[in-house]
């Protein structure tokens, strides 16, 4: 399916909530890859996307997933989370709240455990408590050998909030894997895989 759709109205939805968007373009398709290709998605049954947007990433991971998997997409702008329902593939379950709701969000969709959480969410916009307590949740809803993916910005990599957000990763999970750059998405992004 091509992007262009998804350009307009991600633009527009960014102008307007710049800080909970993060960028001003729709995540690309190597970011997708790069963030998949630390995950088993053979025996996966369960998979969070946080920060789903128009749904890039979204359709990359149902497209990988066994038809069984089970796959939350949790977005905190409305007019995203509205234009994901009405355009993402039929199992995909949007949910419009904070990632930081992640606890409640899957109490209140009878989910125990996960065996992935992707993730787009702009960690360097983030307020500090409210990263640390994305991660804290993320790594409590996760199978023991299940993967947290995540994006970073290279140009905040370096940066107070991106060496803090990196910290927190280290200090959250027992393995932080740096994976490739994506020098073609805007703006360029490393993706982290976690266990």
């Amino acid at each position: 399916m091509s992007r262009s759709w998804e350009f307009v109205p991600f633009v527009l939805g960014s102008l307007r909530r710049p800080i909970s968007t993060g960028a001003f373009v729709p995540s690309s398709r190597g970011c997708a890859r790069a963030l998949l290709d630390g995950i088993d998605m053979v025996d996966t049954d369960t998979v969070v996307e946080l920060g789903a947007g128009t749904g890039a990433i979204t359709r990359a991971l149902d497209a990988a997933l066994p038809a069984s998997a089970r796959l939350l997409a949790v977005e905190i702008n409305d007019g995203f989370a509205e234009r994901l329902r009405r355009t993402a593939p039929p199992r995909v379950e949007v949910v419009c709240d904070s990632a930081v709701e992640l606890p409640r969000i899957l109490d209140e969709h009878r989910v125990e455990r996960v065996d992935a959480v992707v993730s787009a969410l702009p960690w360097t916009v983030m307020r500090s408590e409210d990263r640390r307590a994305v991660l804290t949740a993320v790594a409590k809803v996760l199978q023991p050998e299940g993967v947290f993916a995540t994006l970073l910005s290279v140009h905040r990599a370096r940066t107070d909030s991106g060496r803090e957000f990196e910290s927190l990763l280290a200090d959250t999970f027992t393995e932080v894997r740096r994976g490739r750059t994506i020098w073609t998405n805007l703006p360029p992004v490393t993706a982290y895989h976690c266990t």
